[in-house]
């Protein structure tokens, strides 16, 4: 990830509680394509105001806690989650490093 990334004090897509970082990859009228950088130890949510969100592990292991059950998985890189509807992603990284996110979506998210 280089030089444009956000973190808490340059974006409010970020909470102040939260180490995440994002940065954005391209943007259509439609949609819209980032990383976002999960720091060792963070546990918490995506949330999404948009009708869609695809995310691909692109590096790490992320535990993933399932809506409908509260079943967590471990999502190995190249892995998947998504929703099509407003939706909030629970989330944790408990590995000994950082996992990168690739999310696409048609709205605005929030890391917490």
């Amino acid at each position: 990830m280089g030089n444009d990334r956000l973190n808490k004090d340059k974006s409010n897509w970020v909470s102040e509680k939260s180490n995440a970082e994002i940065s954005f990859l391209w943007e259509s009228k439609n949609a819209k394509g980032l990383f976002v950088k999960l720091p060792k130890g963070f546990n918490g949510i995506i949330e999404t105001d948009g009708t869609v969100l695809h995310s691909v592990v692109i590096q790490g292991e992320l535990n993933y806690t399932l809506p409908q059950n509260q079943v967590t998985k471990i999502l190995d890189t190249g892995s998947y989650f998504g929703a099509t509807s407003k939706a909030i992603h629970t989330i944790s990284n408990n590995s000994e490093s950082e996992v990168i996110l690739y999310i696409r979506t048609n709205g605005n998210i929030t890391i917490k």
